[in-house]
């Protein structure tokens, strides 16, 4: 009787313990665990992967990185590894534009022809239109000639005056819109006097400390320490790390790191390059011309999570799938950066982010 009690006991006091256990479990325990569950696999053979990145209250709490940056090379995925960051270079073209509207050398409400000429059949868009995805400019990316080599912003600001054809009235509705974005580049040139990437570089890569990121618009990047964008191709994985529209840069083109986008992401929340009225205009929803909501900022997605206000953004291009993520009220920021086009960014991020600050 004595041992069975004395049994029983023990069974209970480790019972105990392992509830003290989970208990005092961190949240980036559970939640590093929660990655190793959906991730740890890419890591297994040689295949591409994907790095993750969580920041809280200015901190970053936990960085982690699965599979190759390249496959033939072996190189491992790092919090330095250089990502295609696609469309979530939105965010930087929208921040250079406010950048120039407080220096006065443009403003939102300016037609966007007025910076570049070719644009004046589309005479009623105006910058914020475009930054808005309101403004009806048609998409060319399947209709550009590519047969003579890679196309400039030029060239498709050329072709788009050609076309003179626009999708709708500026700003009678939301229609994301690639094109209107890269339109953003020779608008930022005629402002600034620089060129696209020379204003990236200057004002707000140096101004930040982002030395690993870069505007690449090249066939082959010559970035050190980058990934390269894969397909699956039955049980492997093929390169897919080229399109002959990447010259034309605006909606995308940038190159960064997760350490390079905590910089980034830290900026957002103080008046660094911009005024927090500059800011507040990034951060909130514009409105169509019969006043309803875009659910879209200055290069910012935005909803909600759990009650929480959301900025987003996601990116997709050759093989690259991105995704940035901030609750500013919370300080809170996901960023996920994968060079696998398989990847589903967005069927992760919810549970990610409840799991951690559910944990807490």
């Amino acid at each position: 009787m004595m041992t069975c009690l004395y049994r029983n006991f023990l069974l209970i006091s480790a019972a105990v313990f392992l509830l003290i256990a989970c208990s005092d479990e961190s949240a980036v325990d559970v939640t590093e665990r929660l990655l190793d569950d959906k991730f740890l696999a890419f890591s297994s053979g040689d295949q591409p992967g994907v790095a993750v990145m969580l920041i809280h209250n200015g901190e970053v709490q936990l960085q982690k990185a699965y599979g190759l940056a390249n496959i033939e090379d072996k190189t491992p995925i790092t919090a330095d590894t250089a990502f295609r960051l696609a469309s979530v270079s939105k965010q930087f073209s929208a921040m250079a534009v406010l950048i120039l509207q407080e220096e006065g050398a443009l403003n939102l409400d300016d037609p966007v022809s007025k910076y570049v000429p070719q644009l004046a059949p589309y005479k009623d868009v105006t910058i914020r239109h475009i930054l808005l995805h309101t403004g009806g400019i048609p998409q060319y990316y399947g209709v550009i000639d590519t047969s003579s080599g890679m196309p400039t912003n030029d060239d498709a600001a050329d072709f788009l005056g050609e076309m003179a054809n626009p999708r709708f009235a500026a700003g009678e509705r939301y229609e994301y819109s690639n094109a209107g974005y890269d339109m953003l580049g020779p608008v930022i040139a005629a402002a600034s006097g620089m060129s696209y990437a020379q204003f990236m570089r200057e004002r707000i890569f140096d101004e930040l400390g982002m030395n690993s990121s870069f505007v690449i618009h090249h066939p082959i990047p010559d970035i050190p320490d980058r990934a390269y964008g894969y397909d699956p191709d039955a049980d492997d994985f093929r390169s897919h790390d080229y399109n002959p529209l990447d010259a034309i840069i605006g909606s995308g083109g940038i190159y960064s790191t997760l350490n390079d986008l905590y910089k980034w992401d830290q900026t957002l929340y103080r008046e660094v390059l911009v005024s927090r009225e500059s800011l507040e205009q990034m951060h909130t929803s514009g409105t169509s011309s019969d006043g309803q909501s875009l659910n879209y900022g200055l290069g910012w997605d935005i909803d909600s999570l759990n009650e929480r206000k959301r900025l987003y953004h996601t990116g997709s291009w050759v093989g690259f799938r991105l995704y940035i993520g901030r609750l500013p009220e919370s300080n809170f920021t996901l960023v996920m950066l994968s060079n696998r086009s398989d990847f589903r960014a967005r069927k992760h991020v919810d549970e990610i982010i409840a799991t951690y600050l559910d944990s807490r």
